[in-house]
């Protein structure tokens, strides 16, 4: 009895750290981030995500790109900021780690690009919320754990 609470314990700890674990998003995932043929390509993408504290979103560039994180007011009139993460010719990784809560705004400030759809707005939500939203990954870990356990107790309650 005293294994099987002491398996269940390690079990209970395994899932805290899978529930909290940072996820990486590729924003426009295969897509990249480039000038899109629908305006509402990037928007559409963000829109079934839940991003957390400490989630990671990625840009993959190819050419002349530029993302900047800006405010509503920016990301409302497609301003042209000059401040950003600029691609190259090839392809240009920018990694930026969410660190604080509350809404974000990127666009891409070259040309029409903006205009065009090549922009998204998200919500970052705080990972201590009340309650917080599970990350896809955790939903199908979380599936295997429970096998695991189920498993485990079964061998050990004979």
């Amino acid at each position: 009895m005293v294994l099987n609470m002491v398996g269940f314990s390690i079990f209970a700890m395994a899932f805290v750290i899978i529930a909290t674990e940072a996820t990486e998003y590729t924003v426009g995932d295969g897509f990249g981030w480039n000038t899109p043929t629908n305006v509402t390509f990037y928007q559409d993408w963000a829109t079934n995500k839940t991003f957390l504290v400490g989630d990671t979103l990625i840009f993959n560039m190819t050419g002349n790109q530029m993302v900047s994180d800006v405010s509503k007011a920016d990301y409302d009139n497609c301003t042209k900021v000059v401040s950003g993460f600029a691609g190259t010719e090839g392809v240009t990784v920018f990694k930026l780690t969410l660190v604080t809560s509350g809404p974000r705004y990127f666009i891409c400030p070259i040309d029409d690009d903006c205009v065009r759809g090549q922009k998204f707005s998200i919500n970052v939500e705080s990972t201590n919320s009340a309650a917080p939203k599970p990350h896809h990954s955790v939903i199908s870990q979380s599936v295997g754990i429970f096998a695991t356990l189920a498993v485990y107790l079964l061998t050990n309650a004979l």
